[in-house]
């Protein structure tokens, strides 16, 4: 289910497309932009810390499936695509639970994409919060 993001992440979503990838690495959430066909652009050290991957080797892979195939079903793929139509733009915010072949992950995901953008930018949160 879709909940409202709080300010403060609101805050934080709008300033992500204009950081370059030094300042995102700082961020205390994994970042992950995709282009609207899945394909990464960036990846911030955060995520790659927590998935356990290299972050520039993730850069134009297919996100739904080579990096993260468990996020190929309808709870995350499917709000993704919605967002990713023509005239999509705003903020999905939702619980989900990657499954890592060492463990499964309960996070909390936000999608943002703005008016026209030919991106969208994914927020991970580690663990998600209650």
């Amino acid at each position: 289910m879709s909940k409202e993001p709080s300010p403060a992440r609101e805050a934080l979503l709008a300033r992500i497309e204009s950081m370059d990838p030094a300042e995102l690495d700082t961020l205390p959430v994994g970042i992950i932009t995709l282009a609207l066909d899945g394909t990464i652009l960036r990846y911030n050290r955060t995520e790659a810390g927590h998935s356990r991957r290299h972050a520039a080797a993730q850069v134009g892979r297919n996100f739904f499936r080579e990096v993260a195939p468990c996020t190929e079903d309808p709870l995350f793929e499917g709000r993704f695509r919605k967002l990713a139509l023509p005239k999509g733009h705003g903020t999905i915010e939702f619980d989900y639970t990657f499954t890592f072949p060492w463990a499964s992950e309960r996070v909390l995901i936000s999608f943002l994409r703005a008016p026209g953008a030919p991106r969208i930018q994914v927020v991970v949160t580690w663990p998600a919060q209650p």
